[in-house]
């Protein structure tokens, strides 16, 4: 049997380790699963904060006098028009109209950076620099050089803004700033993956446990506690954010993805004209939220992806793409593909969860708002 690749480690790995993290493999990096349970640390960001290592996201740099136009061939964003500072979220669509992958473009004066989903990192940075070779571009992985946090949570501006220099909490969403402390450069962005209000910072490795230690610590009662990939995903599942794998992939076009508002069509990228087929033929299936009924105390009642979701007449509706127990309103959700002829809100249906079939209904996303506007 060949052996199998060793997990990539953050630069954080070891205080995960210290603070007691049960670790899980995601997307091959040996990450945090949880360090209290990911109900105590989803109450702790929506009603609080929460600070999370997010260094297995993917940091893909773009230089050169041709990477606007790079960028503009491969992204569905108007990236022509994006302003210096600011960051948007893009989809990377394949010639037949599926998502290779959902990031955030970021521009900084003087040069891109594109975060990827952790499990794409590769497949995207070969995908750029296929066509980068048309473009006068560079594009180099940042990755494993950089580490990623995130603080995120209604009272994260509060607490940032009584820790740090500059005043956090002025940041507007889509705000991206490069800064130097001492010898270290970083990056900040007003993005997020929680519904919440967020910031997150791209840090050297050398200064990544400096920062950690910081804001989990020594910044008193300031400090915000470790949260954990488990708690993470519960936290997109509730705002409704698509992840790759599960409600996302290059089978699935932005239209049936919900995701036309991340579309710009009025420029040329690489798989437009698919996207344009899908647009203009009504959609087959449409991504939803079900609230499933039951006792929230069985865990056997939350439907993982895969299940299938029944009409009430017993024929088949859709699939299950995401689902979890929700500590912010107590009640089992799930994110699915239905027919659209059952994609309307308050439709009854059915969803297999083992031998039992459950009721469940349609409702729109996102399930939670959070303060992610403020």
């Amino acid at each position: 049997m060949p052996d199998l690749p060793e997990l990539l480690k953050t630069a954080l790995h070891s205080r995960h380790l210290a603070a007691g993290a049960t670790m899980t493999d995601e997307a091959g990096w040996d990450m945090p699963l949880s360090y209290r349970g990911a109900i105590e640390e989803v109450r702790a960001v929506r009603t609080r904060a929460g600070v999370m290592d997010v260094s297995h996201l993917g940091r893909l740099r773009i230089r050169g006098a041709g990477a606007a136009e790079l960028l503009e061939r491969l992204c569905t964003a108007d990236v022509a028009h994006q302003e210096d500072n600011t960051a948007r979220l893009t989809l990377l669509c394949s010639q037949t109209g599926g998502i290779i992958d959902q990031c955030y473009l970021l521009r900084p004066e003087g040069f891109w950076v594109l975060l990827t989903s952790p499990c794409n990192r590769l497949k995207v940075l070969e995908h750029v620099r296929s066509h980068a070779g048309d473009f006068d571009a560079k594009v180099d992985d940042q990755t494993e050089k950089t580490s990623m946090l995130s603080v995120t949570g209604p009272q994260a501006p509060a607490i940032l803004d009584a820790v740090l220099p500059e005043k956090a909490s002025q940041t507007p969403a889509g705000a991206v700033r490069v800064g130097s402390l001492l010898i270290a450069k970083y990056i900040v962005m007003r993005t997020g993956y929680s519904g919440e209000w967020g910031l997150e910072a791209v840090v050297p490795n050398m200064a990544a446990g400096m920062a950690w230690d910081f804001i989990t610590k020594k910044a008193g009662p300031n400090a915000a506690p470790p949260i954990g990939m488990a708690a993470r995903d519960v936290l997109r599942i509730e705002a409704g954010l698509p992840r790759y794998g599960h409600e996302i992939n290059e089978t699935i076009d932005p239209i049936t993805a919900g995701l036309e508002g991340l579309v710009d069509f009025s420029h040329e990228f690489l798989g437009r004209e698919a996207v344009m087929q899908h647009r203009e033929r009504p959609a087959a299936r449409r991504r939803v939220g079900l609230v499933v009924g039951g006792d929230v105390a069985e865990q056997s009642v939350i439907p993982r992806q895969g299940a299938v979701v029944l009409r009430t007449d017993g024929g088949e509706a859709g699939t299950v793409t995401s689902g979890t127990y929700s500590p912010t309103l107590d009640k089992v959700i799930a994110m699915a593909y239905v027919g659209a002829d059952a994609a309307e809100a308050g439709t009854e249906l059915l969803v297999q969860v083992g031998a039992e079939r459950r009721q469940t209904h349609v409702v729109e996303l996102p399930f939670h708002r959070g303060s992610a506007r403020a």
